[in-house]
């Protein structure tokens, strides 16, 4: 079976520029979590679910007709329960150490080059539309986002994107403010000063998943989810469907493009499920909105155009009168539904993770920082991490420090 190639981003500072495999490039890994074997050595033989034969078989496949000059990563069983965990960033990290700054990950029929250079990942983003394309995500979500601009390439994405960005201007903008935004805020504060009268602890991914969700549905239908106040079926379906996503792009076989499969496995059925129930509530959406764009013959006046009773993206699609199916509409709005919504939420609560962690330290006594600089007792210390990870002089310093 021939092997497909992919090229995974893995966001790194460590180096500038490609550098190639060093064997003095090495760190001292602890030894393996799994059982079988006293003293935590590595057992002699390999078990067949041990991911070490994919590596082997990718080494194999490729050998001979391989130019590339890219180095195999060695994948050990931890390595990947720790990436099937959810902790991806661990074993690439640890792949980056051992194998420098760009390597080939066998995984099942097909492997990634796996990026951690700055320089090359600018070259692979900036190559998108001409080198490259969205290739696996587009693969693995096509049966939530159908033909949407989320995964759209080449023309269609250009088309339609085209179609959606005037509905975003300025005067849309002011108003969601002032009417969505503010008001789904103050909802969720008051959410919030509840737990806080309580002492209760709060997961705050999921209560931004909710009051997004509220957000992107009154912007692109001028529909109240309610979700903080209520219980959803939507967003449930929104993360099922986006869990079995992110379960395809590490499936060893992409046995759910069998159609026979997909209706007898339990997790296909649910995916399915979760699909319907997301495509039948934006349909019905639209239908309604559509009747009542057709009912009062509205069309759009001027490029800023918004509606005083229904401000909302699909009321300004419909009312623009372009020529696109039904399903493609249909696609395009749960693009933004659901890609929209679930980034933002994710967004939201690592910011105020991050808020929680600001590095910010009062002197307790008198101090003198590297570098001679005199800090007197009750100073106010901020450390800014952005501009750390933006110094040209740490740069220079983590990369000779990581290949010497």
């Amino acid at each position: 079976m021939p092997v497909t190639s992919f090229v995974s981003i893995s966001p790194s500072p460590w180096c500038s520029r490609p550098t190639p495999r060093s064997p003095r490039f090495r760190v001292r890994l602890p030894p393996p979590r799994s059982g079988g074997g006293g003293g935590g050595e590595e057992p002699a033989t390999t078990s067949w679910v041990s991911p070490d034969w994919l590596t082997s078989l990718s080494r194999g496949l490729v050998r001979g007709n391989d130019d590339s000059g890219i180095p195999i990563a060695s994948a050990k069983l931890d390595d990947v329960q720790d990436l099937l965990g959810g902790a991806l960033f661990l074993p690439l990290f640890k792949w980056f150490r051992e194998e420098g700054p760009v390597y080939r990950l066998a995984a099942g029929p097909r492997d990634f080059v796996i990026v951690s250079d700055p320089a090359v990942a600018k070259h692979v983003l900036r190559g998108y539309g001409s080198r490259y394309e969205k290739g696996l995500v587009a693969e693995v979500s096509e049966f939530l986002f159908g033909s949407g601009f989320a995964i759209a390439e080449g023309a269609l994405w250009t088309v339609r994107r085209r179609a959606v960005v005037p509905s975003l201007h300025k005067r849309f903008l002011s108003v969601m403010v002032e009417r969505v935004f503010c008001k789904c805020a103050e909802r969720l504060i008051e959410k919030l000063e509840a737990y806080a009268l309580r002492g209760e602890p709060v997961n705050m991914e999921e209560r931004f998943s909710q009051m997004t969700l509220d957000v992107i549905g009154l912007s692109l239908f001028n529909y109240n989810f309610d979700s903080l106040t209520t219980d959803s079926p939507v967003i449930d379906a929104v993360y099922t469907a986006l869990k079995e996503a992110e379960l395809r792009s590490t499936d060893l076989l992409p046995y759910w493009k069998i159609d026979f499969l997909c209706k007898i496995i339990p997790r296909q059925i649910k995916a399915e499920n979760a699909v319907k129930t997301i495509r039948n509530t934006v349909e019905e959406l639209i239908m309604k909105c559509k009747e009542i764009v057709d009912a009062e013959n509205e069309q759009i006046e001027g490029e800023e155009y918004v509606n005083e009773a229904d401000p909302s993206i699909l009321r300004f699609l419909l009312a623009s009168r372009d020529e696109v199916t039904s399903v493609q509409l249909r696609d395009d709005l749960l693009s933004m539904l659901v890609a929209g919504h679930e980034t933002t939420g994710s967004v939201l609560t690592w910011t105020i993770y991050l808020l929680s962690k600001v590095l910010i330290r009062r002197a307790v006594v008198d101090d003198v920082l590297p570098g001679n600089y005199k800090i007197k007792s009750g100073q106010d210390v901020m450390i800014s991490v952005y501009n750390i990870h933006r110094s040209p002089e740490v740069l220079h310093y983590l990369n000779i420090r990581s290949y010497t």
